[in-house]
């Protein structure tokens, strides 16, 4: 089980700074930006998942963002498409494709973003407190939202509570496939065309999952906190324990970072084994 979870962390790491793709003539990056410099030449497609594509020099084939901006500095020679992102073209641009902007899922994208960005960022002066103040404002309408899907959905979160410590090794595989399957879905879609409208369901079923996920297992997580504090039992209190406990664990320089990656995958391989809590993990 160790070395399973060591794999599993020590590949996710390498997962967002490894460039992909299916085509040596390609460049495809996941959870990063593509940039090609004023003096390159791409032979094939320049395509950023969760990162920004800027085009200084020349890009033979289509230039694609999800979930982020492509710039165009440079000369396309295919396609230019943003999916929950904007196209932004200089005055020395050219394109001789087409040009398609599609916005809906940016919400969804920046979650996403902010959700696997594992980097500390550390800010002085009166940045540190608009980014303290940013930060707490947004761990309350975390702590708000999860209180709304308990009310909305409470036996569906008991269970993927409940199924937290049930083969775990299973879980963390589960959401590690698909947190790898989900940029190959993606690209599918895209490239049918027809699918481009399913692209933004399909980020929002694993941006779901993941919060889904995180709900149960600060529950889990809380309910053990609260056998010690003897707290009056609720899965509200139960949920806030736990949700507070992750949060200091973030907090922590790298061991914060390897919790995360670890949450993250537990959180999207629990809700998917439960199918968001109405199947009873075995």
């Amino acid at each position: 089980m160790k070395k399973l979870l060591v794999f599993l962390v020590i590949l996710i790491l390498l997962l967002p700074s490894a460039v992909l793709a299916n085509d040596m003539n390609d460049r495809i990056q996941i959870q990063g930006d593509v940039k090609v410099l004023a003096d390159e030449i791409v032979s094939g497609d320049a395509v950023a998942i969760m990162g920004d594509v800027t085009v200084d020099g020349k890009v033979m084939g289509d230039a694609v963002a999800v979930m982020g901006d492509v710039i165009i500095n440079g000369e396309v020679m295919g396609d230019v498409t943003a999916i929950g992102g904007h196209v932004t073209r200089s005055d020395t641009s050219k394109i001789y494709g087409r040009v398609t902007q599609i916005g809906v899922g940016e919400g969804i994208g920046q979650m996403i973003r902010n959700f696997t960005q594992f980097r500390p960022r550390y800010n002085f002066g009166v940045s540190y407190a608009f980014s303290s103040i940013f930060n707490i404002a947004r761990f309350l309408g975390t702590i708000a939202l999860a209180a709304l899907c308990i009310i909305l959905f409470p036996n569906s979160v008991k269970l993927v509570a409940k199924a937290v410590d049930v083969q775990p090794g299973r879980k963390l595989l589960i959401g590690l496939l698909a947190l790898l399957l989900t940029p190959v879905v993606i690209g599918l879609l895209i490239i049918t065309l027809l699918g481009i409208p399913l692209v933004p369901v399909a980020i929002l079923l694993l941006a779901a999952a993941g919060f889904f996920g995180y709900i149960g297992i600060s529950i889990y997580l809380g309910r053990k906190l609260n056998e010690q504090f003897h707290i009056k039992p609720s899965i509200f209190v139960e949920y806030i324990l736990g949700a507070v406990l992750l949060r200091l664990l973030h907090l922590i320089p790298f061991v914060g970072s390897l919790a995360s990656i670890v949450v993250l995958l537990y959180s999207i391989g629990i809700t998917t084994d439960t199918r968001f809590g109405t199947k009873i993990a075995e």
